[in-house]
């Protein structure tokens, strides 16, 4: 299995974030924070995986989640409300916790009025989750109805503990500094799913023997390694 899916986070703490995003998230997951959640990032940042993790983090498989991928052609008018409040209505009966997770939510079309209308009548049933990477693009009077938590570049040397860790679950202990080297080589991007793709690269490198040569996926620096027990 390749290490992006096969490593996806499965707790707050597999997660490559700042100290307070990670503390609010842990508020949340505790329920001591019951707001809409705006995820604020470029490509790469979590977004997605953290809108995914929360609800289940929260409360087990007791919840359900209408995920909705925006564009400026969908309208959130009466019909889809309704259609949504329905679903809520079934979360109540059953016990369970009712999400609405958008991504790029910035392509929502500006007529929301509807929309917040209904999230403030069913603010203690319904929780908003949004993603995007143009923050100010999002209608202020839906911004100012959730939490905005932004998510910075991801820089290698943060990424660095992550990778030790996915390495030595793989059985192989390689030299801090050379994977700190192989994960400088995509830090421009500070895209997570980039940093697993180039833990795969130097993996694979390293099982087949591949040190000395040089390739488009290894630097030419040989590390050193040896077998975990």
């Amino acid at each position: 299995m390749a290490f992006n899916g096969k490593y996806d986070p499965q707790a707050l703490d597999d997660l490559v974030i700042e100290t307070n995003n990670k503390w609010i998230l842990e508020m949340m997951v505790k329920g001591l924070l019951n707001d809409h959640l705006i995820l604020e990032g470029t490509n790469g940042t979590a977004k997605s995986t953290i809108a995914k993790l929360l609800p289940r983090l929260r409360h087990g498989q007791n919840y359900n989640i209408e995920h909705v991928k925006a564009h400026p052609r969908l309208v959130i008018d009466e019909n889809l409300l309704n259609r949504w409040q329905n679903i809520q209505a079934w979360s109540r009966i059953a016990g369970r916790a009712q999400y609405i997770m958008i991504d790029e939510i910035d392509t929502l079309g500006n007529h929301l009025s509807l929309f917040w209308q209904w999230l403030d009548e069913w603010r203690d049933h319904v929780t908003l989750i949004g993603t995007t990477n143009k923050v100010m693009a999002i209608p202020r009077a839906l911004r100012s109805r959730a939490k905005v938590l932004t998510f910075k570049p991801v820089k290698a040397v943060d990424m660095l503990p992550r990778a030790r860790f996915i390495m030595k679950s793989e059985g192989l202990d390689v030299s801090e500094s050379f994977l700190l080297s192989e994960l400088e080589s995509v830090e421009s991007l500070g895209d997570i799913r980039k940093y697993m793709e180039r833990l795969e690269c130097v993996y694979l490198n390293l099982c087949a023997g591949n040190l000395a040569k040089p390739t488009p996926t290894l630097s030419n620096k040989r590390p050193k390694m040896r077998r975990v027990k």
